[in-house]
């Protein structure tokens, strides 16, 4: 819904920290009854270790194909019992990655908490619905839920990939669950029209109505395009619950024309200034993240012509 803004001081502390301590788990590894095939799919992922915790989006595809190709063993199945699990998918899931998420999840140096902290995401990237504050851990060690982009329970070697953190709300987190969709985009490559929102008159007298006279029923919400993301977290659905919203910049745009706003600029206001007072809103996209509904606000007001 909304873009993670790529933080490079992060990125390489994440990948720095992790690439030692996932080496550190490697050494404890017995590999002496391994099959051929799953001593090889080790000696795969060592060498190729640090590229893989880099990898973005697309490499992540292409290291996924790769393993489904070569090393099919280590891909997990939805369902199924650890009984049951085949021993270089247990090794690399319950010995070394997620293992290591774990140990990363309630480390207090560099850990989960300070990568939510250091990214600075205030709002949930899928939904733009909820805030994702993190709360100090003095007072409670309070963070966001961590979504893996690609489930590190199908995917266990990529459960420390930088780019497969994504810092979510709970309703988004378990929606998306295990599912895997091929296009389903990743918050670091999302453009601004992949979720623009409008909305549509119910009635062809829509624009002729009383500001007094708007209601709930008048209007619809829905996206502009279609994607794999809108389906999964049902955001079509959640969307129409915020009609008000949308009903409140109706109203502002029949009690504020563009007569008031030039009489707000003669007062030395900037643009910016007078789209927080009116709207209470940001503006730059690289601010949508702070407020929970932003992205609703800024389209349905860009739409109206507001500013």
């Amino acid at each position: 819904m909304i873009g993670i803004l790529f933080n490079k001081e992060l990125f390489d502390m994440h990948i720095d920290k992790t690439l030692h301590k996932i080496k550190e788990l490697f050494e404890n590894i017995d590999d002496s009854n391994l099959k051929q095939i799953d001593k090889e799919c080790l000696e795969y992922i060592k060498d190729n270790l640090k590229d893989i915790l880099e990898a973005n989006n697309s490499k992540m595809k292409e290291y996924i194909k790769y393993f489904e190709n070569n090393f099919p063993n280590s891909i997990g199945k939805i369902n199924t019992k650890e009984k049951n699990w085949k021993r270089i998918y247990k090794i690399l899931r319950k010995d070394i990655f997620e293992k290591e998420y774990d140990n990363w999840r309630e480390r207090t140096t560099y850990g989960a908490y300070r990568f939510v902290q250091e990214l600075d995401l205030q709002s949930c990237p899928y939904c733009n619905r909820n805030y994702t504050f993190v709360v100090d851990e003095k007072s409670g060690k309070l963070r966001p839920e961590i979504d893996h982009f690609y489930p590190k329970s199908i995917y266990p070697f990529l459960a420390m990939s930088f780019y497969n953190l994504i810092p979510s709300c709970s309703i988004c987190n378990h929606t998306k669950s295990n599912k895997i969709k091929e296009d389903l985009i990743n918050p670091y490559e999302i453009k601004e029209n992949d979720f623009k929102l409008t909305y549509t008159p119910n009635d062809i007298n829509f624009f002729n109505i009383e500001k007094e006279k708007y209601n709930y029923d008048s209007f619809e919400i829905d996206f502009v395009s279609t994607n794999e993301n809108i389906e999964i977290f049902k955001l079509k659905e959640l969307y129409k619950q915020h009609k008000d919203i949308v009903l409140e910049l109706l109203i502002k745009k029949a009690y504020y024309p563009k007569s008031y706003i030039e009489e707000l600029k003669s007062f030395g206001f900037s643009e910016d200034e007078i789209y927080r007072y009116l709207l209470g809103n940001y503006k730059k996209d690289e601010d949508l993240h702070k407020r929970p509904l932003s992205k609703l606000i800024k389209d349905i007001s860009e739409e109206l012509d507001l500013l």
